[in-house]
């Protein structure tokens, strides 16, 4: 049975069929949000939530923020003396979903209206308080000089800012009385998103935002209908200052506050293929697929690694569809390690690319896998040489994809299969892809160079033979105990070209010509 490509299954949505990608899709911002500045997908409520997938750890937070504004609305008896935690802060990695999830709570205490309708929230209508307020306050909006601070900021949000006026303009904290004050007595919801590059800019008054933070989760536990989420990057930046800061405030949070990581393990699939495409086909095409790859692996044995084995990534393929999971991983999981390399942002950014190059140029693959990325393509090859220097530019050149690149060559010089299916740029694609990560793995197997290729049509036995003839006339290409790894040093064979291009024709003829003299007289 011949599986159906992909692109015959499913449906990309318009922007990536049409080709119009641009950097705001992908890049939510709850101040522009705030300020009726961002795109319709994160500004609308209602378009807002059909494009987003509710992980389990997404609902948490949404369940236990209005479960602590409702004061306990919607639950039983027992549970609603501690209902919800007033004092959250969302965690993840760069890009890991912590502005989705602040989207989300905005919208779901604001906009409730406007999605009621909506199957994925309506398991939240008992829980939706009456006449709550949502407060927003984001660091890299704010201008420290002549802003308004954070106080003065949730306070003019309030309509209270009288109350804290002289504290604003001086700059200088208000206590914890005139803060639950401020509060008031209806449910309050206070979002505050990049607040330690606001202390790094206003370092002029870094303490008082540190004494601010300290003196605002105090107040919000005080209050029970109020609940203040807040974000903080997992690593500092902005140097010495920066970790200063993020060091102060991760103190002061950590007192009182809950975590919550909004996406985790495979749900970054489903976050993925929500975010990508409008319809991924029928279920029994799915299923099929991930059959026979998964039979594919049960053939290959100890070729494969043992997890694509295992009949729990038959059911990750499913979920995966129509990426290959190995795809995902490897952005997600090494690429994602880099910290300019935004997680869930940047994993989304580089597929949409992925998808609209492959959508247009219709490659047949029944899923899109890391062999089959373009990196010919200069959007692409740019959302990757960023993180990692701009010297790979050459090396890809030379190496893996372009008119001049050895691999691609390799595969036209051994015609059928390696052309067809493009067996040396395929492998060298998903090494390159391997030969990254901000942590000390980098490199692959080739077991993994297996699951990277492979697929319907293609010989197993042709991946030892393709190896080996990038081994030989590949720059870039290194072989170490069985890893292979793209460096931007050069291999043996860079070296014995550079030495045999200094020597003229010249001197290998008069070098000749000595030799048969001395030997044949």
């Amino acid at each position: 049975m011949t599986l159906p490509p992909w692109w015959q299954v499913t449906t990309p949505h318009r922007d990536i069929r049409e080709g119009n990608l641009s950097e705001a899709i992908f890049a939510a911002n709850l101040d522009d949000v705030f300020y009726g500045r961002a795109p319709l997908e994160y500004s609308d409520a209602s378009t807002f939530f059909q494009k987003t997938y509710m992980t389990q750890g997404l609902k948490n937070l949404l369940k236990n923020v209005l479960s602590r504004l409702s004061g306990g609305k919607g639950l039983s008896a027992a549970t609603a003396a501690q209902a919800g935690d007033p004092v959250i802060q969302i965690q993840t990695p760069f890009g890991g979903g912590k502005t989705h999830a602040l989207l989300a709570l905005y919208h779901i205490v604001k906009n409730y209206d406007q999605i009621k309708h909506l199957s994925s929230v309506s398991d939240f209508q008992p829980l939706i308080p009456e006449n709550a307020k949502v407060v927003v306050f984001v660091g890299t909006h704010a201008d420290p000089l002549g802003g308004k601070t954070p106080w003065g900021e949730i306070a003019h949000q309030l309509g209270v800012y009288e109350k804290v006026r002289e504290h604003d303009e001086k700059r200088r904290s208000p206590g914890k009385e005139v803060l639950y004050e401020i509060l008031g007595e209806d449910p309050v919801l206070i979002l505050v998103d990049e607040l330690v590059e606001y202390a790094v800019k206003a370092r002029d008054f870094a303490d008082q935002v540190s004494a601010f933070s300290q003196e605002l989760t105090e107040a919000v536990k005080s209050k029970n209908n109020a609940c203040l989420v807040s974000t903080l990057p997992s690593s500092a930046p902005y140097g010495e200052v920066g970790e200063r800061a993020l060091n102060e405030l991760q103190r002061i949070y950590g007192r009182v506050e809950a975590v919550h990581t909004p996406v985790e393990g495979v749900e970054i699939y489903e976050v993925v293929r929500k975010r990508l495409f409008e319809d991924l086909g029928d279920e029994k095409t799915r299923k099929e697929v991930a059959q026979s790859y998964f039979e594919l692996y049960q053939k290959l044995g100890p070729d494969v690694p043992s997890e694509v084995r295992e009949i729990e990534y038959r059911d990750r393929i499913e979920r995966a569809y129509p990426f290959h999971p190995e795809l995902i991983d490897v952005l997600h999981e090494r690429w994602g390690s880099y910290p300019t390399f935004q997680r869930t942002r940047g994993v989304l950014r580089l597929l949409a690319e992925v998808v609209a190059d492959l959508y247009k140029r219709q490659i047949p693959s029944p899923l899109i896998q890391s062999s089959l990325v373009n990196l010919e393509n200069q959007t692409i090859r740019r959302e990757f040489i960023k993180h990692i220097g701009n010297e790979y530019d050459s090396v890809i050149a030379a190496d893996i994809a372009g008119k001049n690149a050895k691999a691609p060559k390799i595969d036209r010089e051994m015609g059928s299969e390696y052309e067809k299916y493009g067996i040396a740029s395929g492998i060298a694609t998903s090494v390159f892809l391997y030969s990254f990560s901000g942590a000390e793995k980098k490199g692959t197997t080739l077991p993994r160079i297996r699951v990277a290729l492979l697929r319907e049509g293609i010989p197993p036995t042709i991946v030892g033979d393709a190896i080996g003839k990038l081994e030989e006339e590949l720059w870039y290409f290194h072989s170490e105990g069985k890893q292979y790894v793209f460096r931007n040093q050069p291999n043996l064979n860079r070296v014995i070209m550079d030495r045999e291009e200094t020597i003229s024709e010249e001197t290998i003829r008069e070098k000749v010509k000595d030799s048969i003299q001395r030997y044949a007289g």
